[in-house]
């Protein structure tokens, strides 16, 4: 499976370039929070509705890492999105069925 195409908020890509331009001469990183759909035709599409910029521990320009403090936030975070997104489905469905 391969990715045909990407699919992102404008909140996404601020958040995005700004992070890109505030740091603009060290390598960033961030975590990007999104769903997969599967089109009838075979097309797979990246849907990204979060990001999440991680600040960088290590100074060092040839490198970029991050602490693990952060990176457990993160994901707690990507989690707790994802539980959201779940029952709001599972809510919108069970309501449109009613």
């Amino acid at each position: 499976m391969s990715l045909t195409s990407v699919k992102m908020t404008e909140d996404v890509w601020l958040t995005c370039l700004t992070h890109a331009l505030s740091t603009e001469t060290e390598e960033i990183m961030g975590l990007l929070l999104g769903d997969i759909q599967h089109s009838k035709n075979g097309s797979v599409t990246a849907l990204i509705w979060g990001a999440l910029p991680q600040p960088r521990s290590d100074r060092q320009k040839d490198r970029v890492e991050t602490n693990p403090e952060q990176l457990t936030a993160a994901s707690v975070q990507a989690e707790i999105s994802f539980i959201k997104t779940c029952l709001y489905i599972l809510l919108y469905k069970t309501l449109h069925f009613l």
